[in-house]
């Protein structure tokens, strides 16, 4: 079958549909669309990488045609902007649809339904509520409403990541597929080469995340104030939150901070290996009550303890190798310490988070 999935992120960034698309391809012919709006500096504005972005493009990557689709940018401040970035995206889905034959399209909030032989909406995240909860912005809170709810009425089939989405849908039966992982790599992942090339001895805990407004990096650092036992913290990735955690480190002369920065996709396995408890100290709020996280998934397939906060969905997931924690620095901080004297079994469950497995349910949805 010839499937188009609309990803709501950048292509190149890890997220659900690269996992998804890359068992799909195997055995369909797979499309997916990608834009690029992570334009920042000054120097972003004036680069040749803006300039592309407002060109169409195609490229191969590992079996899967990627559709740059063109977009103006900054457009979020913007309405008129955001809706005429919507049009666009819309008729160039259109003409990809058309163009290939696609036969199913697995759609998401950031372009409209569009016409297709089939329609699947995958609702991957409670949207609406990031963008009140954190970006302050009401105005595009309800317009990813809108288009969801046009997906709730025109869709042949509806995805939820988690229960705690599935429950937010008010239409039928929907179809619970949570986010995977690959344990496969997870069991061939080499640990102590990430701890030979960064010189960690001793317990280390490790934060591995691409650290969003929600990721409560900032109270991680506050609660190992509060520790008197000897911890590396490992912090892999880059995002928002760092630079404010580095300063944060450096003024208060916290010594057992490492910031690796963003390192190669394919070795981010032998990261997780490496660790010794994994840490999820994500804010509580609506939108992240309602997550799964794949990071959980990585831990425990790396067969890691991890210490998380108490997010509705997790609590739900009932993993054994789970420490849950308020929202909290003093909470934070003594579930790290329960994590080191604890001895916590891995749960078998994690088998059923297997992408392969995971694929193949979504793949019966698709065909119908």
């Amino acid at each position: 079958m010839k499937i188009l999935w609309i990803p709501h992120d950048t292509w190149r960034n890890p997220q659900r549909a690269r996992l998804f698309c890359e068992k799909l391809c195997e055995k369909h012919e797979v499309h997916v669309t990608d834009i690029t709006a992570d334009f920042r500096s000054l120097g972003d504005f004036v680069s040749w990488r803006y300039i592309k972005s407002f060109f169409s493009w195609e490229f191969e990557d590992g079996g899967i045609t990627v559709h740059h689709v063109p977009r103006i940018s900054p457009a979020l401040p913007f309405k008129s902007l955001r809706n005429l970035n919507s049009k666009i995206f819309s008729k160039h889905v259109g003409s990809i649809i058309k163009r290939e034959g696609i036969e199913a399209v697995v759609g998401t909030f950031v372009c409209p339904p569009p016409r297709a032989g089939r329609l699947i909406f995958d609702l991957f995240d409670d949207n609406s509520s990031y963008w009140l909860e954190y970006r302050k912005n009401k105005s595009y809170a309800e317009e990813i409403e809108a288009v969801e709810r046009e997906y709730v009425d025109k869709a042949d089939k509806i995805v939820a990541a988690s229960s705690v989405l599935a429950e937010k849908m008010q239409r039928g039966r929907v179809h619970l597929i949570p986010n995977g992982v690959d344990l496969e790599k997870f069991k061939r992942a080499d640990g102590k080469k990430v701890r030979d090339e960064l010189d960690l001895e001793g317990v280390v805990a490790g934060f591995i995340s691409a650290f969003s407004d929600f990721s409560g990096l900032l109270k991680l650092v506050k609660s190992s104030e509060l520790l008197n036992e000897d911890v590396t913290f490992l912090i892999v990735g880059e995002g928002p939150l760092v630079s404010g955690a580095k300063k944060y480190v450096l003024r208060k002369n916290i010594r057992n901070f490492i910031f690796t920065g963003s390192v190669n996709f394919n070795e981010i396995h032998n990261y997780f290996k490496a660790i010794d408890i994994g840490l999820i100290p994500f804010d509580k709020k609506r939108f992240t009550d309602s997550a799964c996280p794949i990071k959980l998934l990585e831990y425990t397939a790396a067969g890691k303890p991890v210490v998380a906060t108490e997010l509705e969905e997790i609590k739900r997931m009932n993993f054994s190798n789970v420490i849950l924690v308020k929202d909290s620095v003093v909470s934070l901080a003594d579930g790290i310490r329960r994590a080191l004297e604890s001895r916590i079994k891995i749960p078998r469950g994690i088998a059923k988070y297997d992408i392969d497995r995971l694929a193949r349910k979504y793949e019966r949805v698709i065909l119908g």
